[in-house]
């Protein structure tokens, strides 16, 4: 696990920094206004793929540890046919209120039918790399993953800097590298023996159960993290959106932690949850668990000092003002590195539903506190809420990972 999660780490670093490192050339020839319209995008991109991929990834991974490849390429396959049909869906209703998206997004149709197509191409590749992650094959995940950033950031610096385009220029290369990586995608699962196109209601039954009360719980975190972006939008104008957003990139370098670990973590955990532990074997669980939580912590505070010098000789002058999110966005992971280690407990035995009501329920809290902060505070408003947001979500889905399978969270008691 440790060997693993440290080539993810160094993934997500350079996965996450050929982005970051662009940020002093792109900060000189975009716009706060660019930075804006670039997170309605975004925000868009994973509102929608919600519906349309209906965590199927999730699914396959726990199925993955449950059966057999000849059972599991079927699965697979009557995934992807449901992520296709639910592309067909929400096309339809973005086909059908394209005129009210496009006024509140400031994005134009065809902004947002390539949107779309972004969307149902990263769920295909999100499905093959959930899959060298349960094989765990992280320098191969790792490879595939750097490979469409590097193409997508090589085709943001010419669309920009070669042929003068503004925010244009970055989603078309979003959809360029995604679309090439799905197709390349489809490609390496039939390869690998992955498909199976054999229809099996059983199959979409048991998919539609685990992703369908997942939907809720998605949908916080969207609410959390790109949703506040479209309030911002529509209660301070897209400038002061765009300052917030790099605020945000740079508070993103515990992402790349939290995120990297998450992936080493969850095969490791799966694996363990499904044989049989013994006391000492959870009491050791346990305690790595609040190793972790401890270092997170700690990395906040040295990454927040970091995060001054990266504004104070790399960013633009025009984005200066963004330092100021960084100290929140970074408490904001942190907390959300911890929901990860104890909402794994949830996914593996299935037990979606309460999750998905608590998680929806304080993400409604989260736009709430947000639209009263902003107008209060001004944009720094989202940031506090995210904090208050963040910690009630990770206290309250511990209690509830606990009800479903208790550890020795009071461990001393046990010595």
């Amino acid at each position: 696990m440790f060997k693993n999660s440290i080539i993810y780490m160094l993934a997500e670093i350079i996965n996450k920094g050929v982005p970051f490192l662009l940020l002093p050339v792109l900060t000189k020839y975009l716009t706060p206004y660019d930075y804006g319209i670039i997170a309605s995008f975004s925000s868009f991109i994973g509102f929608i793929s919600i519906f349309i991929g209906l965590s199927v990834h999730g699914a396959i991974n726990i199925t993955y540890f449950k059966h057999k490849k000849e059972i599991l390429k079927i699965y697979i396959a009557n995934g992807l046919f449901l992520v296709f049909m639910g592309f067909l869906i929400v096309s339809l209703f973005v086909y059908l209120f394209q005129q009210e998206l496009s006024h509140k997004l400031l994005l134009e149709s065809e902004w947002l039918y390539i949107g779309l197509i972004v969307a149902f191409s990263q769920i295909i590749t999100l499905i093959n790399l959930t899959l060298w992650i349960s094989e765990k094959k992280s320098k191969i995940y790792s490879f595939y993953q750097i490979g469409q950033t590097i193409m997508q950031s090589i085709l943001t610096l010419v669309l920009i800097i070669g042929y003068n385009y503004n925010w244009e220029g970055q989603l078309i290369s979003i959809l360029v590298a995604s679309l090439s990586f799905a197709i390349l995608s489809l490609y390496l699962l039939k390869l690998r023996g992955y498909l199976e196109f054999k229809y099996s209601v059983k199959d979409i039954k048991d998919l539609l159960h685990f992703g369908i009360p997942l939907i809720p719980h998605q949908l916080s975190g969207w609410l959390t993290t790109s949703g506040d972006r479209l309030l911002l939008i529509a209660m301070v104008g897209a400038s002061t959106t765009g300052i917030f957003t790099i605020g945000y990139q740079i508070g993103m370098i515990m992402s790349v932690l939290v995120t990297a670990f998450h992936k080493a973590w969850n095969p490791y955990i799966y694996e363990k949850l499904s044989i049989k532990m013994d006391l000492v074997e959870k009491i050791k669980i346990v305690k790595f668990t609040y190793l972790y939580f401890i270092s997170i912590i700690v990395v906040t505070f040295i990454l927040n000092e970091l995060g001054f010098y990266i504004f104070k000789y790399f960013i633009s002058s025009n984005f200066l003002e963004s330092y100021q999110y960084v100290i929140y966005i970074l408490i904001e992971y942190a907390i959300n590195g911890m929901y990860f280690m104890v909402v794994s407990y949830i996914f593996f035995f299935k037990r979606t539903k309460l999750l998905a009501i608590i998680t929806f329920v304080l993400s409604l809290l989260h736009i709430l506190l947000s639209y009263i902060f902003i107008n209060l505070y001004g944009a720094i408003g989202v940031a506090y809420s995210g904090i208050i947001s963040y910690t009630l979500m990770f206290f309250s889905v511990w209690y509830y990972s606990n009800k479903i399978y208790p550890m020795p969270w009071l461990f001393w008691r046990y010595q």
